[in-house]
């Protein structure tokens, strides 16, 4: 589980960094640098209310206050692209989740692929070791020792002698098989507790390798009615231990998956309150605005604009 351990250590470093990075970079704007002036009123007039608007985009300077709901949903769809609304120059902010975003969906994939591989391992393994004619076999052998009170009518007859070089899944009858176990098992104790689902699926896969019951099928398996729940062959506990690679391997994908979730709320929360920090600040800007008053006369007007958020 060290894999898992690790994962999860550092998806919650990323996402823990994002939350709480500082404050400061909010209000920051670039350093302000003077304007190199022609001597020509006209001209230098002209440029210097050119380069005031490129430095009021520049700084983010919106007049108008910013949705919360905007930013939250945003940052639903792509973690920190609602810190990026509000403020762009917040690289650490947005790109903390962000960058969570992106190795989560890495580790999720990776995962989950090995998980796939690995699945396709085991079964292969157990499509050459583990025969449920085998099993079917033990059981018209064995099963009235089990369950001394048993129909024997129900424990025999449970595949079909001919046409041997079928798989062995196919010449079983299953339903005949499923009465079977549930016929041992009415008596506490027998070990039978399952009945074993068609192959190819999940569950037969499954079953095969976690009870002590499927234990007589496996290729190296030389029990009788007394040992097959303790005498565990070497080929079971080797398939247990694939599956349970497997198993790690998606369980790892599958906390991805939930923390990529828990990036997205998170990364919607946290847009929403900076939004709202935003619109409450103070906007102060003061400057000389040139107005031409005619006859070519130019007046030089100083003002200045509040803006409260609300």
């Amino acid at each position: 589980m060290k894999w898992k351990n690790a994962v999860v250590l550092v998806a919650l470093i990323l996402m823990v960094n994002a939350a709480a990075l500082s404050q400061s970079l909010l209000n920051e704007s670039p350093p302000q640098q003077s304007l190199p002036l022609s001597g020509d009123l006209r001209i230098d007039v002209e440029y210097s209310k050119r380069v005031f608007h490129s430095r009021q985009d520049s700084l983010n300077m919106d007049p108008q206050p910013k949705s919360a709901l905007l930013a939250a949903g945003m940052s639903l769809a792509l973690p920190g692209a609602g810190e990026f609304y509000i403020d762009r120059y917040d690289y650490w902010r947005y790109g903390s989740f962000l960058a969570a975003e992106v190795g989560l969906w890495i580790i999720y994939a990776s995962y989950e692929s090995k998980g796939d591989d690995q699945t396709v391992v085991f079964e292969a393994f157990a499509d050459q070791h583990w025969s449920v004619l085998k099993y079917a076999q033990w059981i018209e052998q064995y099963g009235l020792s089990l369950n001394e009170n048993a129909d024997p009518a129900k424990l025999m007859n449970l595949y079909n002698p001919n046409n041997p070089n079928a798989p062995p899944w196919e010449r079983v009858y299953w339903d005949r098989l499923n009465d079977a176990e549930s016929e041992i098992g009415k008596k506490t104790g027998t070990f039978f507790s399952h009945q074993l689902p068609l192959r190819p699926e999940q569950q037969y896969y499954e079953l095969i390798g976690k009870y002590p019951q499927y234990n007589p099928g496996w290729d190296d398996a030389s029990v009788d009615d007394q040992n097959f729940h303790t005498a565990l062959t070497e080929r079971f506990l080797a398939y247990s231990k694939m599956r349970g690679e497997a198993n790690d391997f998606y369980t790892i994908a599958r906390t991805a998956g939930q923390l990529l979730l828990l990036n997205r709320v998170l990364s919607a929360l946290d847009a929403a309150w900076i939004t709202g920090k935003y619109n409450k600040r103070i906007t102060t800007e003061a400057h000389i605005v040139p107005v031409e008053r005619g006859f070519g006369i130019v007046e030089f007007v100083p003002t200045m604009r509040v803006q409260v958020g609300l």
